[in-house]
This record gives C-alpha cells, sequence and structure tokens, in this order.
C-alpha cells in the first residue's frame, strides 16, 4: 500500500477513536475502493452505522407510520432483487418539506418527507429515486465521496480531538458533502443502475420519468431552486432523456 493510502488510513484511524469501533477500522474506506470483498462490505457497514448514528441524533426523523413503512418497504423489495446478498439496508422517512434522499457509506439510505410528497407516495416512483441511491453505494460513489471530504478538510482534521466538535462535522458538512451531486457520470449511471432495480422488483419503470416531471413542476410552482441534492444534478431534462431511451432500448430488445 502506498505512503498516501497509508496516511489516510491512519486518519480514518484516529477519527474512529472518538466515532465509534466501525470508523476505528479506518481500512474500510481504503480497502471499498478497490473492490466490493465482504470484509470491506462488512467495515463499510460498521462505518455506515456509526455515521447513521450521529445523522440521525441531530435530525428529525419522519415518525409517520405510512411513511416509516412506506420506504422500509421499497428497500426491502430493491435489495431483494440485488445480486450481492452480503449488503444490508436500512431505508429511512426524514422530516424534511423540500424533496431529496442520499446515501451514507454502508447501506444507510434517507428519503425526506418532502419527496414523498411531491411523489404523492407513488411507491414505483420513490423506489426509483432509492434505487438511485442503493447504485451510489453499490458502485462506491458514496464511499469515495466520504473520503476525499474527510481526507481533505481541515475542519474534520482539527475535529479528530474534541468528541462533540467531530459529531457536529458530520453532522453540519460531512454528511451535507455526501449528499451533494456526484460527477454527472455517476449520477446518470445511479440513474441507470436505479430504473434496472426497480423494473427488477416489479415497479413501474417508467416511474423514473414521472419523477423528473414531479420535479420541474414543484420548481415551477414553488417559484425557487430545488434543494442542493437536486440542483446540482445534472439537468432532470437530460435525465429524463435518457431514461427515455434506457426504457425504449429495453422495449425494443
Amino acid at each position: 500500500m502506498s505512503a498516501g493510502a497509508d496516511g489516510l488510513d491512519d486518519f480514518f484511524y484516529q477519527l474512529g477513536r472518538r466515532t465509534g469501533r466501525g470508523l476505528r477500522r479506518g481500512r474500510w474506506l481504503v480497502s471499498a475502493l478497490s473492490g466490493p470483498t465482504p470484509e470491506a462490505i462488512a467495515a463499510e457497514y460498521g462505518a455506515g452505522r456509526d455515521l447513521a448514528r450521529t445523522y440521525e441524533a441531530g435530525v428529525s426523523l419522519d415518525e409517520t407510520p405510512a411513511s416509516h413503512a412506506l420506504v422500509a418497504r421499497i428497500g426491502e423489495r430493491l435489495g431483494a432483487r440485488l445480486k450481492n446478498k452480503q449488503r444490508r439496508w436500512r431505508v429511512v422517512a426524514i422530516s424534511d418539506p423540500q424533496p431529496g434522499a442520499f446515501a451514507l457509506p454502508g447501506g444507510f439510505l434517507y428519503v425526506t418527507s418532502g419527496l414523498i410528497e411531491v411523489c404523492a407516495g407513488d411507491e414505483s416512483e420513490i423506489a426509483w429515486v432509492v434505487g438511485h441511491e442503493m447504485g451510489h453505494v453499490v458502485h462506491g460513489h458514496a464511499a469515495a465521496r466520504l473520503a476525499g471530504e474527510l481526507a481533505g478538510s481541515v475542519a474534520a482534521r482539527a475535529a479528530v480531538g474534541p468528541t462533540g466538535a467531530l459529531a457536529q462535522w458530520l453532522v453540519t458538512t460531512g454528511v451535507r458533502a455526501v449528499a451533494r451531486a456526484y460527477s454527472r457520470d455517476q449520477e446518470l449511471e445511479a440513474d441507470a443502475f436505479g430504473a434496472r432495480l426497480a423494473s427488477a422488483a416489479g415497479f413501474d419503470p417508467e416511474a423514473a420519468l414521472r419523477v423528473c416531471t414531479r420535479l420541474e413542476q414543484f420548481e415551477a410552482r414553488s417559484r425557487q431552486p430545488l434543494a442542493e441534492y437536486f440542483a446540482s444534478h445534472p439537468p432532470l431534462r437530460l435525465r429524463a432523456e435518457r431514461i427515455g431511451a434506457w426504457l425504449e432500448a429495453q422495449r425494443t430488445s
């Protein structure tokens, strides 16, 4: 392993001393970039669990029974269709009026109450968004994003000292960094992954197009830009075009 990787590993080890056993095994982030081995998946899950606990302690979860059951049911159906059964998934609804969703490393996914409302509770539409976020985890996008943010953040390095400071960084900066859009190619890759997975799980594959339309209508109706999660993604029209092309290929194949 290179000197740079060793330094990154030591940094996450130090972070782990303050955040829990999962992050203490800092090598998970280095390992995660080399492939989905059982060991890397297990270590990533442990680290993601610690991050999730910290995050959930600082936000308001959507305690509506219907919303809680909806996203959990969707996550279970989608997860059952993945070839790799070693990953465990937790899909949670959070109370936030802005439509959005994001994934932490290890399979911890969050869907806002605003997204559920915009989709009018349509399971197929929400399934595409959840499948999209699963794609970021399966392809290693979430782990790589957090690795880069942590390794390059002066605030995170300073937060290795006081436990409270690190927890605050994770809530206000670390999680927000993961929630921001990835590269355009990564986003479009996750779009296609989500559409394929949702279709395989028996959801309506056309729902992805409806989500794009609903979000455009939401933006026009609210007369304000979408929250950072969707505003920083590739344009909705481009995403709809790519998904539409995939759907057409499926119909003619």
